[in-house]
């Protein structure tokens, strides 16, 4: 369970539920991050100049952009960081191109689990290659910037396409604003600039920081070279999110990057 959740219902709870949650709250905070592994959802056709801005040499270039997202396994939660990609509107079918060697539910399943054993969804952002699949996780709660949130119920004419309203209408989502824990061991940090309310995820397990990028670099290079994403709400904001990942040093995943196409971490 969220802390944030645990947190709010602490505050608005009756004196006599205080010390049972004040109890789940210390047991939320001793949770440890036992797994970590990278998932995969197939891959999503994209001109390889919306991965780099201006990179002139890349346009026309078709890639084969890795849709991956993250499963984190704690103590007590199996959680999940981005959904990948479903069936589109018939409006955007003909422009958007998917294939699918394995898809998320197969990809869950050779780690032993099902849709079902998800409790808490992380998503990076609200487009539709990284919150597709979300409705599959019906017991899961859904945690996402709340700029995020609000910008996707009303997106700019621009960035309008990227985002598919029926893949997250009406699910349970928690909001949160810029850095939080959700839980012990894996943190979410606001990095705008891909989109309004877009948001990394750290994690921490075994001595080892795991930091997942989403599309704030959708590539390793966006990392290694300061080169902002092609697809972009603020281009400032952007690069100023890069230079905090760069910062933050550790283990990058880059979530749409053909030279990471694995990664698996059990704590002994």
């Amino acid at each position: 369970m969220p802390v944030g959740f645990i947190l709010f219902c602490f505050r608005n709870a009756a004196a006599g539920e205080q010390q049972k949650l004040n109890t789940i709250l210390q047991m939320t905070f001793e949770m440890a991050v036992k797994e970590v592994h990278l998932l995969h959802d197939g891959y999503l056709e994209l001109d390889m100049g919306m991965l780099v801005y201006m990179k002139t040499q890349y346009y026309g270039i078709k890639y084969q952009a890795a849709l991956k997202p993250l499963l984190i396994i704690t103590d007590s939660e199996n959680m999940l960081v981005d959904t990948g990609i479903a069936p589109l509107p018939p409006s955007l079918a003909k422009f958007v191109k998917f294939t699918k060697d394995i898809d998320i539910v197969q990809s869950l399943s050779s780690y032993g689990l099902s849709t079902d054993d998800i409790s808490v969804v992380v998503n990076t952002h609200m487009h539709l290659d990284h919150c597709g699949n979300n409705r599959l996780f019906t017991r899961a709660n859904y945690v996402v910037q709340k700029a995020e949130l609000d910008y996707s119920k009303n997106p700019d004419r621009f960035m309008r396409g990227g985002y598919v309203r029926e893949f997250y209408e009406d699910l349970r989502f928690e909001t949160v604003d810029g850095r939080n824990e959700i839980t012990n061991g894996v943190t979410v940090m606001d990095t705008p600039g891909h989109t309004p309310g877009h948001q990394s995820v750290i994690v921490q397990a075994g001595g080892r920081k795991i930091v997942y990028t989403g599309d704030a670099a959708p590539l390793l290079e966006n990392l290694e070279r300061r080169d902002i994403t092609g697809i972009i709400y603020d281009p400032k904001k952007e690069l100023e999110s890069i230079d905090r990942l760069r910062a933050e040093g550790g283990e990058v995943i880059a979530s749409h990057d053909l030279l990471q196409m694995k990664f698996d971490l059990i704590v002994q």
